[in-house]
């Protein structure tokens, strides 16, 4: 059960950190947090695909 709840935090992170980032996007750091949550979702699927294949 601990890995869906990582999981599920990873995915709420990187949305927050989307939609924080997007609402930014004319700042800098908005473009910054907008790439940071990409890259959390991204961890999403290589952490899930390190589940699935070992």
């Amino acid at each position: 059960m601990e890995r869906i709840d990582f999981m599920l935090l990873l995915i709420i992170t990187s949305f927050v950190l989307m939609g924080v980032g997007f609402n930014f996007r004319e700042r800098g750091w908005g473009i910054a947090l907008l790439g940071l949550g990409i890259v959390c979702v991204m961890s999403t699927l290589f952490y899930k695909m390190q589940i699935a294949f070992g």
